[in-house]
Order: C-alpha cells, then sequence, then structure tokens
C-alpha cells in the first residue's frame, strides 16, 4: 500500500538542484532529467525547472548513435553495465511501460534480457519528444502503437502495466512522492513499479538510494539492484497488491 507523505525530501540535499549536482546532472545532462516538467501551475515548483523537449530533442539527435540519444555517453559495454541491472525487478511475463523513454533503447534492451530469462514482456513508452518517440517507433515496428508523445504530468491513461518504469529524477524534490504516487497508480494490481537513479562516474558522483526513498514517501520495497562500477547506477522496485 501506499501512503503519500508530505514531499519533502530527507536524504540530504537542500534542494533538487543540490540533487542535480549530487547526480552530476550539470548542463545538458540536466536538461535531460527536467524533459518531463510542465508549467502545471505558477506555485508548483515544476515551472522553476521547466525545459524545453524541442531543446533536448536537438540535443540527444545530434548523434546517430543509439546510446547518445539516450543521453548517455558511455559506449555499450558501459551502458549494459549500468542499465541491466533493472532486469532483476522483471519476474514474469507483461506488460513494461518506460515513462520518458527517449529513443526506446532501453525499452528494447529490457524485452530483450527479460527473454534470455525466459520472460516475454511487450515495450511500451511515453516521451515529451515527437521525433524521439518516433526514432522508439522505428526501432520496434511491430509495437509502433505502443509509442506515443506525452507529458507524464498531465497524461491520464486508460490501462495500466505490468511494469512501470521511470527515473526518481524526473521529479522536483516537493513533489518526489507524487511523482511515484502518480508512476504506482499505472501499475496493475500484481505488477511492478521499478524506479532508477543513475549517478556521474565521470565525476565520481553516487546515484540516489532509491529505496529510501521509496520508504520516505510509504512505499514498502520489494527489492533493488545496482550496477557498474561503483554502484553508479540504483534500481528499487515495489509490488501492488
Amino acid at each position: 500500500m501506499l501512503l503519500l507523505a508530505s514531499p519533502v525530501f530527507v536524504l540530504g540535499f537542500v534542494s533538487w538542484a543540490g540533487m542535480a549536482i549530487a547526480l552530476g546532472l550539470t548542463g545538458l545532462t540536466y536538461v535531460a532529467a527536467v524533459r518531463w516538467m510542465s508549467p502545471l501551475d505558477s506555485a508548483r515548483p515544476a515551472t522553476r525547472t521547466m525545459a524545453s523537449s524541442e531543446s533536448l530533442e536537438s540535443v540527444y539527435l545530434q548523434s546517430d548513435d543509439p546510446i547518445e540519444q539516450s543521453g548517455f555517453h558511455g559506449g555499450r559495454e558501459r551502458w549494459v553495465a549500468e542499465r541491466s541491472p533493472i532486469i532483476e525487478a522483471i519476474h514474469r511475463a507483461g506488460d513494461f511501460l518506460d515513462v520518458g523513454c527517449a529513443n526506446g533503447l532501453l525499452a528494447a534492451d529490457v524485452v530483450d534480457w527479460a527473454a534470455d530469462r525466459g520472460f516475454e514482456l511487450t515495450p511500451h513508452g511515453i516521451d515529451l519528444g515527437p521525433r524521439l518517440t518516433e526514432l522508439a517507433r522505428e526501432r520496434m515496428p511491430e509495437y509502433a502503437r505502443n509509442f506515443r508523445v506525452a507529458d507524464a504530468w498531465s497524461w491520464h491513461p486508460d490501462r495500466q502495466w505490468t511494469f512501470v518504469y521511470s527515473l526518481l529524477d524526473l521529479s522536483p524534490e516537493e513533489l518526489v512522492c507524487e511523482w511515484i504516487g502518480r508512476l504506482f497508480s499505472w501499475v496493475e494490481p500484481g505488477g511492478r513499479l521499478i524506479v532508477g537513479s543513475y549517478g556521474s562516474k565521470s565525476r565520481g558522483e553516487p546515484p540516489v538510494d532509491v529505496a529510501s526513498v521509496f520508504a520516505h514517501c510509504g512505499l514498502e520495497v520489494t527489492g533493488s539492484s545496482f550496477g557498474g562500477e561503483g554502484s553508479i547506477t540504483r534500481f528499487a522496485w515495489a509490488n501492488k497488491e
């Protein structure tokens, strides 16, 4: 059961900007981190971190490398080492929704990694960037209709998914529990919410302990994993009864 706590982050960061710095989310990478922020209301912190999805797309699409189009610049070997631990959360077949899917590379990889374990996943994804979303459709043409342009903060899907995945830092500090609650509402009964946090190897900066954030927001942690040199990525998941 999820009990939404007051959205005040308690992991030692003075502000979400401080969180961004701690994660190495500076410059263009920080733009990527806030790509989901929409002008919800002048009183909400999202307006202070609003970024242009068009600018983000232009940055991502400067490269023809699918990994760099996903906002990662460490090459395939590091990508797999740092992203593949998400598969520890996949324990059965079902639908997989990637919230902030970019060009669909991670969703495609998760489908492959799950297949290696004997689980068949159907990929889905949403992103603010129409050109990135189109790349996701081209990457998996048989599932093209499952990828759409949408703003996660205002989107009201008419269905739920077995697995819902997104990043912790796609929400401002003040709304972190609301963000997790929103994602959790899209998980079908018997399904699982998975949330990740990516640190910065180049700056030696760690990811956020997602499991602690879950606990702070009143969500019971089912499991967690980490990946990359120095545990530079962290994942946590919670079941929905």
